[in-house]
């Protein structure tokens, strides 16, 4: 099984990505959660060996670059980022498959560039996130508080490995093995403390978002065939803007796999086999 270390070019500054699975097998590539960074494909890259996966550390995660310093992270950047991403590898079209942000992210790539998309895995996410029609004051007032706060600029350090492993179980449904391959690209240790390479500034309230209309109309514009893979105790599965949105996409299979949010690096061989059955199917 290839595992290469790439370096390509984003929006704002390098992307790291890593290189998964066969490199003569078909191009796909994987798009990460809020937080996360490329290893969160590296179990399910070895239940499904014959593609060619192609992870990206998104800005500010990871080995790839922050953004410049006075920036936020703005949803939509990311897209430029995923173009600029393929354009380095070459690659004119491909499959995509992203988890959770990542989920948002290549979806809405999906939408906007319909021509660079074969076909489109979404796990335990379906768009951006949206906010109500009357709420933007209240979203721009939390997001510019960050301005009387200290800088959360760069990396952030922590006194021990095990203690922000136990930090990070605390924060939500996910197995302790899953959050040590997530924290083996996501954190260096340094003698005893250790340092979370993850950007602190993409915990800074976006200022605006969209509405769950717009949000649809973004959606309808997919034309890729869809699989959304859901988690059985995830955190989209339930929520009636996920129907909402499901009913938008043209092309769109869906299935709920036993699991927690992090159901693809927790247990992935059963997403896998819903990965399996849909790049089987004709069309």
């Amino acid at each position: 099984m290839t595992t290469k270390e790439r370096i390509l070019e984003g929006l704002t500054g390098r992307i790291s990505a890593l290189e998964l699975g066969s490199s003569e097998g078909s191009p796909l590539i994987g798009i990460h959660g809020w937080l996360d960074n490329a290893a969160t494909f590296i179990p399910l890259s070895q239940c499904l060996e014959s593609y060619r996966w192609l992870c990206l550390d998104m800005p500010g995660h990871g080995n790839s670059d922050p953004r410049p310093r006075g920036s936020t992270y703005h949803f939509t950047d990311y897209v430029g980022d995923l173009f600029r991403a393929m354009n380095s590898l070459g690659l004119d079209r491909c499959d995509l498959i992203g988890h959770s942000l990542g989920a948002g992210i290549v979806a809405t790539f999906a939408a906007t560039f319909p021509e660079k998309v074969n076909r489109l895995i979404l796990i335990d996410g379906l768009g951006p996130i949206s906010g109500e029609d009357d709420d933007s004051l209240e979203q721009l007032r939390k997001s510019m508080s960050h301005l009387a706060q200290p800088s959360r600029e760069g990396p952030r350090k922590y006194p021990s490995w095990q203690g922000l492993v136990e930090k990070r179980l605390q924060a939500g449904a996910i197995q302790r093995h899953s959050v040590e391959m997530l924290l083996s690209r996501g954190a260096r240790r340094e003698g005893d403390s250790v340092t979370v390479v993850s950007d602190g500034r993409l915990k800074q309230h976006s200022p605006i978002y969209m509405n769950q209309q717009k949000v649809i109309s973004l959606l309808a514009g997919i034309e890729a065939r869809t699989l959304l893979v859901l988690a059985e105790d995830g955190l989209v599965g339930s929520r009636e803007s996920t129907k909402q949105r499901m009913d938008a996409i043209k092309n769109l299979t869906t299935v709920t796999v036993p699991g927690a949010h992090h159901l693809h690096l927790d247990d992935p061989e059963p997403v896998a086999a819903e990965i399996r059955k849909f790049m089987q199917m004709d069309g």
